[in-house]
């Protein structure tokens, strides 16, 4: 029993990560009708400040965790008036690959910038050691950013669900043109919902510096599995996308420790293809 509750603690902390992709996926998709291809840079980007917060003021992650969203927050915001906005006004065709072209950007722009070797963090972080319940041992460096991660994604819920702001983005993402209507600006909306999702990978990205690597196409991986998590808890869903990623990082780590490291991912896509057998538009798909 001792096993499989690590084993299930180790996979919920490795699902939260991907649960804040996956919301930002899907808060873009079911607000914007585009889709993200460039959340995983987006983290990628939160790591590396995280990373040189920790490296040239000593910053643990925990406090350049702000720092990380609102640089995203501001760059996301930059990208939406250069970029997507223009895109959104285009063939279909165009919303759907220039996010791809902004992910390759990207990627190459942080080689080119930051080198494509392996980081980690140079200072040491506050929380390390590890917890020892007897039945269960806590690893502290995978705690702190799952207790973030939570943090986010409930301030992420309260604020679509219960301030103004929040409430104009889903009604623009309900009907556009109706919203309109109504006193909303739609691309207000679709500004502050593109950075909200930038600003999320951005938080994601420093949370998950405690225990992980840094290189310029570690997004990729975190990317694939959001957008799995996304079509497995419903498209538009975020409560939807936030229980798949966590669901996807338990069956990752049951799958490797029952069964093989070798094939743990196959464990994924199974739990995958059965939900949407019995789901075909996801969990919370409507």
């Amino acid at each position: 029993m001792s096993v499989f509750l690590q084993g299930l603690y180790e996979g919920i902390i490795n699902g939260s990560i991907l649960a804040l992709i996956a919301m930002g996926i899907a808060l873009v998709w079911g607000v914007m009708n585009i889709l993200s291809f460039s959340q995983g840079e987006f983290l990628m980007l939160g790591m590396f400040v995280s990373y040189y917060a920790n490296r040239l003021l000593g910053l643990d992650p925990i406090v350049a965790m702000p720092l990380s969203a609102l640089v995203l927050f501001v760059l996301g915001i930059i990208i939406y008036k250069l970029i997507i906005a223009r895109a959104l006004r285009g063939p279909i065709l165009s919303q759907r690959l220039i996010t791809f072209a902004l992910s390759m950007v990207l990627v190459y722009s942080a080689q080119l910038f930051f080198g494509a070797e392996y980081k980690t963090l140079p200072n040491p972080v506050k929380f390390s050691g590890t917890i020892d319940l007897g039945f269960l041992t806590i690893a502290k460096q995978k705690l702190v950013p799952f207790l973030l991660a939570l943090i986010v994604a409930g301030l992420l819920f309260w604020f679509l669900r219960y301030t103004r702001m929040g409430k104009a983005i889903q009604a623009t993402s309900m009907d556009r043109y109706a919203a309109g209507l109504v006193g909303i600006n739609p691309d207000r909306a679709y500004t502050i919902s593109f950075a909200l999702a930038s600003a999320v990978a951005g938080a994601a990205g420093c949370a998950l510096t405690y225990y992980y690597y840094l290189y310029p196409n570690v997004g990729a991986t975190f990317q694939l599995w959001g957008f799995i998590a996304v079509a497995m808890g419903g498209f538009g869903s975020i409560t939807g996308a936030f229980l798949s990623g966590l669901l996807m990082g338990i069956a990752d780590t049951l799958t490797g420790l029952y069964v093989n490291t070798a094939i743990k991912y196959i464990g994924v896509c199974v739990v995958f293809l059965v939900a949407v057998s019995f789901r075909p538009k996801g969990i919370f798909g409507k």
